[in-house]
């Protein structure tokens, strides 16, 4: 199977890791999709640090703002902050990423986090700063996908976010050089651990040249002579598109192998019988399906939602989880906790979400019973 990818409308329920790709247009929406990205991470015990342009005063003040949009169970969570200048390695005199020194940065502060304890490092990124430029781009991109070649093993990901007005000169930030991505990326490119690169999404006449670009980016970056390409859920429209990456191929004197469960894509390539340096090949079985990312999301908005709720409300929930019980029900066994220890409602409610926050059942109705009996006791 091939590694989980999607297209998705939120930042949420990418657990345990998950490299994203996001553009926007809104400072608010980068915000308020960290946040989401942050939960999960401090949720997990991760290492999660925030990363932006500006100073560090403007950034302690972006901090402070994401921080207020933490859900309740993590509000007090740590999240360090970081200058995109000193997250990254550049090249000297530049304002320009070293892509490889970039990684193996990355790689060391994955391995300081575990050693300190974390169970991953998750950073959070405006990489607006560092891919306005054509140059720039370039060798962003090229850290993307080397930096995801690593998170195919290592507990490390990212959110990587790119302000659609940020770039000076026209040139397109690299949201599409991640597994996921928002709906700003028309296909999704990322390393895969059976072939030197997997490309998922839907190409058509307009995406031809840029698809074909970055793929060239990659395989120049590789210097294979054979390059790979995972297309197991990749829709190609029409043969130019073959036909652009085939000539850049050849130009480049590198054998291309597509491999492929589309057989619409296999006939396309059929087709045209004048390709010299792309092949494509037709792998049996449907299409790989990948886990619902949208489930995922949802779980993790619920226990979001849950976390920012009144104590009596969270009490509540955990009851219903733990016994099945109705609301009407598990208000009336709170009342009743209530009023046999002579307690307000909400202290109680209170003192059982503190609780079962950190050693509460899980969610077998025995152990649930002895729980609420050690509450019953410490009320007492």
């Amino acid at each position: 199977m091939g590694r989980a990818h999607a297209v998705v409308d939120s930042a949420a329920g990418l657990v345990p890791f998950g490299h994203l790709g996001w553009g926007y247009r809104h400072r608010r929406e980068f915000l308020r999709r960290a946040a989401e990205y942050a939960i999960d991470g401090l949720r997990c015990g991760q290492y999660v640090i925030y990363v932006a342009d500006g100073t560090p005063r403007t950034l302690a003040a972006e901090a402070d703002q994401l921080r207020g949009e933490l859900a309740a169970d993590v509000a007090d969570g740590p999240i360090e902050v970081s200058v995109v200048s000193d997250f990254y390695e550049f090249v000297a005199g530049t304002d320009v990423v070293d892509p490889e020194a970039s990684v193996r940065r990355r790689v060391e502060a994955t391995e300081r986090a575990i050693s300190d304890g974390h169970t991953g490092f998750r950073a959070i990124v405006d990489a607006t700063a560092v891919s306005r430029t054509p140059e720039q781009t370039e060798a962003f991109s090229v850290f993307e996908y080397l930096v995801d070649r690593q998170m195919v093993s290592l507990p490390v990901s990212a959110l990587c976010a790119f302000d659609r007005a940020g770039s000076t000169t026209g040139s397109p930030a690299p949201v599409c050089m991640h597994p996921y991505v928002n709906s700003t990326a028309a296909f999704q490119l990322y390393a895969t651990d059976d072939a030197d690169l997997a490309a998922s999404g839907e190409i058509d006449k307009h995406g031809s040249v840029p698809f074909t670009r970055d793929v060239r980016r990659i395989w120049r970056q590789t210097g294979r002579q054979h390059f790979e390409i995972d297309g197991t859920d990749l829709a190609v429209a029409e043969i130019d598109t073959l036909r652009v990456l085939d000539t850049v191929a050849r130009d480049d004197g590198v054998e291309v192998t597509l491999r492929t469960t589309h057989p619409d894509v296999a006939a396309v390539a059929a087709a045209g019988g004048d390709l010299t340096h792309l092949r494509t090949v037709l792998t049996p079985g449907s299409v790989a399906q990948n886990r619902d990312v949208d489930l995922i999301a949802e779980v993790s908005h619920l226990r979001t939602k849950l976390a920012n709720a009144p104590a009596i409300e969270q009490a509540k929930g955990m009851l219903m989880q733990a016994y099945g019980l109705t609301d009407d029900d598990a208000f009336c066994l709170l009342k009743v906790m209530s009023q046999q220890n002579n307690a307000k409602l909400r202290d109680v409610a209170g003192l059982l979400v503190e609780r079962w926050r950190s050693d509460g059942p899980r969610p077998d109705r025995d152990a649930a019973t002895d729980f609420l009996l050690q509450i019953q006791n410490l009320l007492g």
